[in-house]
């Protein structure tokens, strides 16, 4: 039992993670009804422009604000450029494609400019920090985790409800076309979601490169994966549901990798996915419409 209960321990922090990774695709689903299939080749750009800054001396909260906004630049660039063109000609399609063709482009520039090589994330946060329950190990970090999805969910919930910026997010959300005969600048609040979906993430990506101690360029398609998986689990298009899809994702993976097999995890992940949406097409929370890819 002790064995047990310490993988699901572990598989919650993990799961804080991937939480603040998929609250992303929650918005922008919201928003556009799309998958952002570039979200994680954004986020490991952002985290190597933070890896060069630490490394040049840059004091980390500096250098995690900075990679955020270069996060959310590149987000917003990529709505502006990619996504809008092709979703005002209603080429849903086509919006898919282009998000890949964006991240493959960032994917490519990170390894022109940092090269293949796997580097060593030149900063630890609580990653050797343990609290002892019983026989419990529990990590730091892991709350921490946990903590940061939670704080973030309920700040995400304050501000859809009670800020008119969230206001005009829920209204575009609803009715696009109501909401720009209402005098709502949808191009603006659809950026919006778009920057702070990578804001979010770009912390979920460092507390986790600061946990592992290393950053790779084909850590995007893993981020983008496990948020994909944690969004349909949850529910697409539920902000909440991210968080509970985060943590249900973190406890399965620690599940399979401490009692079954590390090598067979990507498999078994979506085997279980497939069966999930069997039982739950819409997710824990999800609402019931078709999702566009």
């Amino acid at each position: 039992m002790t064995t047990f209960l310490q993988q699901v321990i572990n598989g919650l922090g993990a799961g804080g993670q991937y939480a603040l990774w998929a609250v992303g695709y929650g918005l922008v689903y919201q928003i556009l009804g799309l998958m952002h299939f570039a979200h994680g080749d954004t986020l490991i750009f952002a985290t190597f422009v933070i890896f060069a800054l630490l490394t040049g001396g840059v004091p980390f909260p500096i250098a995690l604000v900075l990679g955020m906004a270069v996060g959310a630049l590149i987000a917003m660039g990529i709505e502006k450029f990619v996504y809008r063109p092709l979703v005002g000609r209603n080429q849903l399609l086509l919006a898919f494609v282009g998000a890949l063709g964006a991240a493959y482009i960032l994917r490519n520039v990170v390894t022109l400019i940092w090269g293949v090589q796997t580097k060593v994330f030149p900063y630890e946060f609580l990653s050797n920090s343990l609290l002892h329950v019983g026989g419990l190990r529990i990590p730091v970090l892991a709350l921490v985790n946990i903590g940061c999805a939670v704080a973030v969910i309920v700040a995400f919930e304050v501000f859809l409800s009670r800020s008119r910026s969230g206001q005009s997010v829920v209204a575009v959300a609803q009715d696009r076309g109501a909401a720009a005969l209402m005098g709502i600048k949808v191009g603006k609040v659809v950026a919006l979601v778009y920057g702070l979906s990578a804001v979010v993430g770009v912390l979920g990506s460092v507390l986790y490169v600061a946990q592992s101690r290393s950053l790779d360029v084909a850590l995007g398609f893993d981020i983008t994966l496990k948020a994909f998986i944690a969004a349909i689990i949850g529910g697409i298009g539920s902000i909440r549901g991210a968080l509970i899809g985060g943590l249900t994702l973190g406890v399965v993976e620690a599940l399979i990798q401490g009692y079954i097999s590390t090598l067979m995890l990507n498999a078994l992940l979506f085997g279980i996915l497939i069966v999930f949406l069997l039982a739950l097409p819409n997710g824990f929370i999800g609402r019931r419409e078709a999702v566009r890819l």
